[in-house]
């Protein structure tokens, strides 16, 4: 019985950090045109895991939702070894353009110059406190990265350095004049939900995206004009027993709140990717690796 039971959960922990899941969310939004839609493959945490011969078992599910854009919200890679990170890219850009943000373990490895040399040879736009504009259909969308706070000797007052780096492009429009009406960030905190989100669509005719790696910052990041956030980092809780988000979450603690799925807030809605490989705690437990696929149409 006992060799029965050690059987079973061999089996599972195998299939808990092996089989990817795809996660849908469709997102409406009144700056998009009628014939106009975003279809984004949102990836995270991929610790430098390997999914099949030369990552072929990741890069067909991708493939064959026929993404316009590959999103990378950090963590790529798990130490210095990012061999099997590079494949992903590699395959991965022939597919699309990728846009892609640092995590606190491209810091830790210690050797991101050398990552970051190789990213660029495929075209990937690193994302460093600043943005970048993606054009479909006459559509442009503007897609920002805030940088992890690892990167700038902020790992514990992370949460003053994001209102800074955010507020810094609010004020002096570096981010391609990221919002057009500059709502201070003081009015927008009081602002009731129905009406920041009438004024924020109105505030800029572009659709806004976020890419940060660290998920609990939503409060911070709601009370900017964006659409869309992106973020990993929460691994899904780690092990996920039934009607929770999961145990435990870096900087969260035990019973996190954002570990995984849709959350909405001031007009602003934040996805996040349960993540696709492990670091420090190498088991998944009822917490399959994930794609996230987000498809935003007109409303």
């Amino acid at each position: 019985m006992f060799i029965f039971i050690s059987f079973l959960l061999l089996i599972s922990a195998f299939i808990s950090n092996n089989y990817i899941t795809i996660s849908r969310h469709t997102l409406t939004s009144q700056k998009l045109k009628k014939t106009s839609s975003l279809s984004i493959i949102h990836i995270s945490d991929l610790h430098n895991k390997n999914f099949g011969h030369r990552q072929s078992y990741l890069i067909k599910k991708i493939r064959l939702l026929k993404p316009d854009l590959i999103a990378v919200s950090g963590d790529l890679i798990d130490n210095s070894a990012y061999k099997n990170a590079l494949t992903f890219i590699q395959k991965a850009s022939e597919i699309c353009p990728i846009y892609y943000v640092r995590g606190n373990h491209e810091s830790l490895a210690g050797n991101f110059a050398n990552l970051k040399k190789e990213l660029l040879k495929y075209h990937v736009t690193i994302l460093k406190n600043e943005t970048a504009a993606f054009t479909k259909d006459n559509i442009t969308y503007h897609i920002t990265g805030l940088d992890d706070p690892i990167f700038r000797g902020h790992n514990k007052k992370y949460k003053s350095y994001a209102n800074h780096e955010l507020n810094k492009l609010l004020k002096t429009g570096t981010a391609q004049n990221l919002f057009a009406k500059k709502l201070s960030v003081r009015k927008i905190r009081h602002m009731p939900d129905k009406a920041y989100a009438k004024k924020a669509s109105k505030s800029h005719d572009v659709y806004q995206i976020l890419l940060s790696h660290r998920p609990e910052l939503f409060h911070i990041y709601s009370s900017y004009p964006f659409d869309l956030v992106l973020c990993g980092h929460a691994h899904g809780g780690q092990i996920r027993p039934p009607f929770t988000d999961g145990l435990y979450a870096p900087n969260q603690g035990i019973f996190p709140r954002y570990t995984s799925g849709s959350h909405t807030k001031n007009g602003t809605t934040e996805i996040i990717s349960r993540g696709l490989g492990n670091s420090g705690c190498p088991l998944r437990l009822l917490n399959y690796p994930e794609i996230v696929h987000i498809v935003i149409k007109p409303n």
